[in-house]
């Protein structure tokens, strides 16, 4: 449930998002664009490309999921601009999942636009696509360290060896925090904020007081942590400085990868936090009763919106890594700074 102080910016994108539609495009003005795409099978009801109009060409934040729908759906809005595929010439990606960054490659292909990402992302996206990536080997031995019953193995292996959705795309060019693009008279300045991947980031135009922030931050999804990581990074404990990071630009208009545009950017942070803080709580007072517990044990003492009983493949997966994460982040002592925060 959204706070009375974060303020829908669109209803009729709300209400589609709802009902499961995919909504018109939305014209933000000056010469900005969010087109909303449609994401295939029981995923998410869509995602949002942001297309920049400008003097020096077209620019796409997130172009969204390859599919000739959404490539469709971009394709008309310039023809509507009286633009054409081959005038975009920046693609800039906050993050690499596949409703991000899918159809960076075919606008690139058709257009010679340059794509741009986090050098901490490429780093990311060279990891998910290693031949190691999908070893079913090195994974059963992450499910025997979390004592994962025999029986409850197959399934997590199906889930972590299927085909990978990530594809591999070279930048053109790579950024980091604090970098300034211009694009279209914006200058659109780099936030770093890794958790939900290593090397997501957030866009903020401090002149207009916008900010995309991916998947970042959304309306009413909580974002999972650790969906793409380097080894030896805190996930979690990154996401939460992440939040802290965006603080600067809490009256700003919020334009997600996901859902609507709002407002309140500073009260979402706390509800994003407050969420992913609530099992590092259970966990923190569950040490003394469950102590060196294996991964598998302790996830069944955490809150899970499904609920432990109906965590099947993936979602299972997910759960467990979360668990090892939280558990982690208590029994290193980083999380007394967060939980001391109220």
């Amino acid at each position: 449930m959204i706070a009375e102080s974060i303020t829908t910016l669109n209803p009729a994108h709300r209400e589609a998002w709802d009902a499961g539609r995919v909504a018109d495009p939305e014209n933000l003005g000056d010469g900005l664009w969010s087109v909303p795409l449609e994401l295939p099978g029981d995923r998410m009801p869509g995602s949002y490309a942001y297309v920049i109009d400008g003097a020096d060409g077209v620019h796409i934040i997130d172009p969204g999921w390859n599919s000739d729908a959404n490539m469709g759906r971009i394709v008309d809005l310039l023809t509507g601009l009286g633009r054409a595929v081959d005038e975009v010439s920046t693609v800039v990606v906050t993050h690499h999942h596949p409703d991000h960054l899918g159809l960076a490659e075919r606008l690139r292909s058709a257009s010679g636009a340059h794509v741009i990402l986090s050098a901490v992302e490429r780093r990311v996206i060279d990891a998910a696509v290693s031949v190691g990536a999908r070893d079913d080997v090195s994974y059963r031995d992450v499910l025997d360290r979390w004592e994962v019953p025999v029986d409850r193995q197959a399934e997590l292996i199906a889930a972590f060896t299927a085909p990978s959705l990530i594809e591999y795309v070279m930048p053109d060019a790579e950024v980091a925090d604090g970098d300034v693009l211009v694009l279209g008279g914006r200058r659109l300045t780099v936030i770093a904020t890794p958790g939900h991947t290593s090397g997501h980031i957030c866009l903020a135009d401090r002149e207009r007081r916008m900010i995309f922030t991916g998947d970042h931050v959304l309306p009413r999804i909580h974002s999972g942590a650790g969906l793409g990581i380097l080894v030896g990074d805190d996930p979690l404990g990154d996401l939460l400085a992440s939040l802290e990071r965006l603080a600067e630009f809490d009256d700003c208009q919020v334009l997600p990868g996901h859902e609507f545009r709002f407002t309140g950017l500073g009260q979402r942070r706390a509800q994003i936090a407050a969420h992913h803080l609530r099992r590092t709580r259970v966990v923190a007072s569950l040490s003394n009763e469950l102590g060196d517990a294996s991964v598998w044990e302790w996830s069944k003492h955490l809150p899970w919106t499904a609920g432990w009983a109906n965590l099947r493949g993936f979602r299972l997966h997910s759960a467990l890594r979360q668990t090892e994460m939280h558990r982690d982040l208590v029994r290193s002592g980083r999380a007394e700074k967060w939980l001391s925060r109220g």
